[in-house]
């Protein structure tokens, strides 16, 4: 293993690492994203039974309560909203970082294949100067034959 070998193993580790965290993020964001959901349908039950209280003479106190309930909701909504914004965020920062090792990778995979092809084209120009120093050889004894 040549050390441009090593280095492109190295950069895939790094890549898979930095996938493996966008990955993370994403399934925070789905999490939270459902979460949020959830809770907004809550909150529309809220909104409802507060309409259907305030047209029906209904015990205040089951009022108030449906209102701070939903007050609370709310805020437990834009608490959600802005973990969201923090993990989109970091989701944006991890596929910054998963593309930058992922070009890093690739340049060590370009010098790996670069370098077997100058092993390559070496190979075949020792084979190349053998068959030429054979052919030069046989060529000098024909000489000495005839």
């Amino acid at each position: 293993m040549n050390c441009w070998e090593a280095l492109e193993k190295k950069a895939r580790i790094a890549r898979d690492a930095a996938a493996e965290a966008l990955q993370a993020v994403r399934g925070q964001i789905e999490t939270q994203e459902q979460l949020l959901e959830r809770t907004g349908g809550i909150a529309d039950s809220y909104r409802q039974k507060i309409g259907e209280m305030q047209s029906v003479a209904t015990h205040f106190g089951d009022l108030q309560l449906y209102r701070t309930s939903l007050k609370q909701l709310q805020q437990a909504m834009f608490q959600i909203e802005q973990e969201l914004t923090r993990l989109r965020f970091e989701a944006g920062k991890r596929q910054k970082e998963l593309t930058r090792t992922e070009v890093e990778r690739q340049k060590y995979a370009k010098l790996v294949e670069r370098e077997i092809e100058l092993q390559r084209q070496a190979e075949n120009e020792a084979d190349a100067r053998d068959l030429d120093e054979l052919a030069v050889q046989l060529h000098h004894r024909k000489r000495k034959l005839a």
